[in-house]
């Protein structure tokens, strides 16, 4: 018995060994390439903005270059050309002055910002910083010496005459217009700066004021040294990050966008967590393996070895069935588990990590020859809901979710406990706003969560008269009226880039609607918000029961050979559908939209219509319509995300509808009861 266990367990690790080690190879890959990603996408905003700058510079040595030709000749009139200098100065605010030097002596012979004929210092541009090209020279910034405080950029174009350079008019622009342009291209959660080629300020996003014209930190002058790549510094108020920079070939300026040290850390010690995890752990179950197989190989030798290894073999071979079923169990419930990660995870990069772990625990379970199905999402189950219950069940959940410094409070009222909707999704709905009410309170607050007899105003429109109300609501930034109006919408968010995917509301609303009730939100700037959710009263269950656990086992489908046309517009989900049935033996062919399905059908007769709802021009319903006049007993299957039933009915009758997302399984279990008119008059409607 003890030699059986053994090799059980042994066969076991064996098969979890190779598992291990490739979904921790799946993990680190993946967040090493999150992290490329990353820097390469901050590179190319890089030079996007130093793109940007160029062409300002550019524009304003080029309007320096035309008023240089149009205003000098043979002899200079200073006067004339003072005067000039002015109105061109008047048409251009970001220009400060305009200043002829002479090339020989640095003498400045007129500055349009002193008056004319005022003595003037000698002027002359710093080599270290000025970048000579063919189109002018672009200077650094300094401090002009007669206008403040406040440093200045300078652009210089030469009056030449006969290939000699005599003078040089200096352009001196307030570098206030590269800094708007910087904070318009930038990240908000970045800090981001120009500097010149001797490393000073020309714009930054952080303490603008006091940093411009100063120098940079050394960790950037370092840096200048190269075109452009990536380095880690800290900036002068202490902020540990990666810095990604391009320098410019046309000005010698350089753009530098920094990002916190986190962002990319994170990544990186995920990545030597999941190495070393998964390391040791198959170090541990190759020194268990290796300790196990040594210990047979010891208890084999005492007896007879051929008979030894007959029962062996034999053994193995009744075990094949119940190791495969443990084993099959055992990854259920990764995958079970790694689902609700990535369908629940509120980080992106998460989502993606959970992603590839699924596709890696999937391949896992192909070594056992069976198939495995998956929990999957159900579609609207409407019935009697005990808030009270649910919301107890849901308080841990509120807690880690919204955090120690915002306090809960429930109060359900005993005529306002039963409702009409779908658990789950309302759970969902509730978790969804507590999410909300958690960004909009940073600083802690009070979340509630009340229940009661709805008022007659909110559901005069309501078919039925019996409605509760739920408010959830918190102490929040509240919203204002504009925000108010679309906040239902799908996408629209008020949050920062990557903060949010402004679909929690609408799935509120989804929820409620399907529900048969009505959503309603009271909110002000600076006084919080309270989302109302009107949904049908219910009566209390008759009796309790335990609750139903719904198989997650899909039936193995017989291939049949029938002829399925499958339609939809988008290839990534029309392959997966071809393949998926081809797979299970059904001859399938492939349209892109009805206008092509309708074509292969007058030379075919499909046995099985599979098509998508929403499609550019006409619908699925128009094109099921118009595919069972040429086949009156055509079947029909419609997939959609977001379809209309009533549509669908009012188009072609009552047909099944499966709902987007769907596995596999799902897919292959739904055509084969409507190949064999399981599902002949309903509506059926399933989905993962």
């Amino acid at each position: 018995m003890k030699a059986f266990r053994r090799s059980l367990l042994a066969l076991g690790l064996a098969a979890l060994l190779p598992i291990v080690v490739f979904v921790a190879v799946q993990v680190v890959f993946t967040l090493k390439r999150d992290r490329e990603d990353l820097e390469a996408a901050y590179l190319t905003r890089t030079a996007d903005v130093m793109r940007i700058l160029d062409a300002r510079v550019e524009a304003d040595l080029n309007a320096l270059r035309v008023f240089v030709s149009s205003t000098f000749s043979d002899t200079p009139d200073w006067d004339e050309f003072f005067i000039r200098a002015n109105r061109v100065l008047a048409d251009n605010p970001h220009w400060r002055t305009i200043l002829v030097t002479d090339a020989a002596t640095g003498r400045v012979i007129v500055d349009a910002a002193e008056p004319a004929g005022a003595t003037q210092p000698p002027f002359k541009l710093d080599e270290g910083t000025r970048f000579q090209n063919d189109r002018g020279t672009v200077g650094g910034i300094a401090v002009h010496p007669n206008l403040g405080p406040t440093p200045l950029v300078y652009l210089q174009q030469p009056v030449l005459r006969d290939n000699d350079v005599l003078y040089r008019v200096t352009l001196a622009v307030s570098p206030t217009v590269y800094q708007s342009m910087v904070v318009e291209q930038v990240p908000l959660d970045t800090v981001a700066a120009v500097v010149d080629r001797s490393g000073r300020f020309i714009a930054r996003t952080l303490n603008y004021e006091k940093r411009v014209g100063q120098l940079a930190t050394p960790f950037l002058r370092e840096a200048l040294a190269g075109r452009s790549g990536f380095y880690r510094g800290t900036t002068w108020e202490g902020l540990e990050n990666y810095t990604a920079f391009t320098t410019s070939d046309f000005s010698g300026w350089s753009t530098h966008i920094a990002v916190p040290k986190q962002m990319f850390d994170g990544s990186r010690l995920w990545s030597y967590l999941v190495s070393g995890v998964a390391g040791l752990l198959a170090l541990l179950v190759g020194v268990f393996l290796a300790l196990l197989v040594l210990r047979e190989m010891a208890d084999r030798r005492q007896a007879d070895e051929s008979l030894l290894q007959a029962q062996k073999m034999e053994a193995i071979g009744q075990l094949t069935g119940g190791i495969a079923h443990d084993f099959n169990n055992l990854l259920t419930a990764i995958i079970g588990g790694l689902d609700i990660i990535h369908r629940r995870a509120g980080d992106e990069r998460m989502q993606r990590v959970a992603a590839n772990a699924l596709e890696a625990a999937r391949r896992g379970a192909k070594l056992t020859s069976q198939l495995l199905t998956f929990s999957r999402k159900q579609p609207m189950a409407m019935a009697a809901v005990d808030l009270q219950a649910l919301l107890d069940g849901m308080t841990s959940l509120l807690t880690q979710s919204l955090g120690p410094q915002i306090r809960i409070v429930i109060h359900i009222e005993p005529d306002a406990r039963y409702v009409t909707s779908d658990a789950g999704q309302l759970e969902l709905s509730i978790l969804n706003l507590a999410v909300n009410a958690r960004d909009a309170m940073p600083n802690g607050g009070r979340f509630a969560v009340k229940s009661r007899v709805a008022e007659d105003a909110l559901h005069a429109d309501l078919p039925g008269s019996e409605y509760v109300q739920i408010e959830v609501s918190d102490t929040g930034v509240g919203m204002s009226e504009e925000v108010k109006t679309r906040a239902f919408e799908p996408f629209f968010t008020t949050k920062a880039l990557g903060a949010g995917t402004g679909l929690g509301l609408s799935q509120v609303f989804g929820v409620v609607q399907q529900s048969q009730g009505s959503t309603h939100i009271r909110s002000a700037v600076g006084a919080g918000t309270t989302v109302i959710m009107v949904l049908p009263s219910a009566l209390p269950p008759v009796a309790s029961a335990a609750p139903v656990v719904e198989s997650n086992s899909a039936p193995d489908i017989e291939p049949t050979g029938a002829n399925v046309l499958v339609v939809d517009d988008d290839r990534q989900v029309r392959r997966i559908m071809v393949a998926s049935l081809r797979s299970r033996g059904y001859r399938v062919a492939e349209a892109t939209n009805g206008a092509e399905a309708l074509h292969l059908m007058s030379a075919s007769r499909p046995d099985l219509l599979l098509i998508d709802f929403s499609m550019p021009g006409r619908n699925g319903a128009d094109i099921a319509r118009s595919a069972r006049q040429i086949h009156p007993q055509l079947k029909v299957l419609i997939v959609s995300g977001h379809a209309d039933l009533a549509a669908i009915a009012d188009a072609v009758g009552s047909v099944p509808l499966l709902h987007k997302p769907f596995d596999p399984e799902t897919l292959a279990a739904m055509v084969e009861r409507v190949l064999n008119d399981e599902l002949a008059g309903q509506p059926a409607s399933s989905s993962v």
